[in-house]
């Protein structure tokens, strides 16, 4: 202790403020933020995965019971058959398209079109008639097959011994015919369907992927 500061005496100590740091931002949005700016993207990035659409009738031979078994299996299995089984008749449903080299591409399949936005119309490639008119009612050009046909490729699946119905033989329809015993030609017949709709949508919607 020094006399100076016997005679001044201590100068009391300040104590110091801590700093404060300024706040760092995170690179974090809110929920909100990150929801809206999703919503942004999915909006400049419209779907490329195309439509087909199925009858809801259960007197078709494709319906939302086996629309997997025949359009991604390539096995016909009568609606009956999976109903009966306890299978649940879903809404609509994605399936895997097998392409040669493992690649597989998404299609989505539904039997109400009236669900879909103007947007979805855009990628309906394939549509599977029964015969009646009312099937296309609500549906776009005026609920016209015969100019719902010019723009989406149209099939119709029937047993070869069947009669084929009178609007199908005068529409623009590709008629797919399967033995209801012989499953072993299931393969090849159905496969008609992916080729005749892989030219169409080379055409008239190369966009979309398929």
């Amino acid at each position: 202790m020094t006399l100076k500061s016997v005679t001044e005496g201590s100068k009391p100590q300040t104590k110091k403020e801590p700093t404060q740091n300024p706040p760092t931002q995170s690179g974090l949005l809110p929920v909100s933020a990150a929801k809206a700016s999703l919503q942004a993207v999915q909006k400049k990035r419209p779907s490329k995965t195309p439509i087909i659409v199925v009858p809801s009738g259960n007197t078709s031979l494709i319906t939302m019971y086996n629309a997997k078994d025949i359009l991604q299996d390539l096995k016909f299995i009568p609606s009956e058959e999976k109903c009966a089984a306890g299978c649940k008749r879903e809404s609509e449903m994605l399936i895997q398209r097998r392409k040669d080299g493992g690649l597989t591409v998404p299609y989505r399949i539904i039997d109400n079109p009236s669900k879909l936005t103007t947007d979805d119309w855009d990628r309906v490639v394939a549509v599977f008639v029964m015969g009646p008119a009312w099937q296309f009612k609500g549906w776009p050009y005026g609920g016209n097959p015969v100019e719902i046909f010019s723009k989406i490729c149209a099939f119709h699946l029937k047993y070869d011994e069947m009669r084929l119905d009178a609007n199908v033989a005068r529409w623009a329809v590709t008629t797919i015919e399967l033995n209801r015993a012989r499953r072993h030609l299931d393969r090849a017949n159905l496969m008609r369907f992916w080729e005749i709709l892989d030219k169409h949508i080379l055409k008239n919607k190369p966009t979309l992927r398929f």
